[in-house]
């Protein structure tokens, strides 16, 4: 694999809102790693509540998505 390639499967930090467990929503990644994943997952979360306070509510893991596009964080500093 180039490293230029991307994968159409990678890691990203998920918030789960805690009324409407079937909403996920990619805040951060994508991530090569799920240890990359782990090692941003603290200030993906502190980023989330900085944009959003409700987001201290939501639940967040790591999961394995099939996508090409970025997470909000990434999306909103891509156009910032």
């Amino acid at each position: 694999m180039e490293i230029n390639e991307v994968k159409s499967k990678n890691y990203y930090v998920v918030a789960t809102a805690p009324n409407e467990p079937s909403l996920k929503v990619k805040i951060s990644g994508p991530y090569l790693t799920r240890q990359a994943a782990q090692a941003d997952l603290a200030a993906a979360i502190t980023e989330a509540m900085d944009l959003d306070p409700c987001a201290k509510n939501y639940k967040y893991s790591i999961s394995k998505v099939e996508s090409r596009k970025p997470g909000v964080i990434q999306h909103m500093a891509a156009h910032a």
